[in-house]
């Protein structure tokens, strides 16, 4: 037995989740760009974990965007499920879905790796590993 939603909740769901959702991804692009200004390195080191969490920023949001303007009616062809397909799951999923499921996996993927580069978590667990073992 399902709850059941309104329109105007699940509008109003979709555009504070876009809202938050992007407030904090820009913060956190923020933070690791503050953060870059300190570190040591090669050019890469310095800026690539800024780049991933911004590369992150619009995949994630990509599908958020989707919800927001597919509500708002101005993109009324962005079906996130192919129309009398009986399954309801991944197996439903329109090309467009696909896109989206796939740009947000790909967008946590990026900023998870950002965040942990910026946080220079491979040296400390290294570090954090060698006192283990030594005693």
């Amino acid at each position: 037995m399902g709850v059941a939603a309104s329109e105007a909740s699940k509008q109003l769901a979709h555009s504070v989740s876009f809202g938050i959702t992007l407030a904090v991804l820009s913060n956190l692009a923020q933070m690791v760009y503050w953060k870059s200004q300190n570190r040591k390195g090669t050019y890469w080191n310095r800026v690539g974990p800024f780049v991933l969490v911004l590369l992150a920023l619009p995949l994630v949001m990509l599908d958020l965007t989707r919800h927001v303007l597919q509500d708002g009616e101005l993109w009324s062809e962005s079906a996130m499920y192919r129309p009398y397909c009986v399954h309801h799951d991944v197996r439903c999923l329109s090309a467009l879905g696909y896109a989206c499921l796939l740009s947000t996996y790909a967008g946590f993927a990026c900023m998870i790796a950002g965040v942990l580069w910026s946080a220079n978590m491979v040296k400390k667990l290294q570090d954090s590993w060698r006192r283990t073992r030594s005693g």
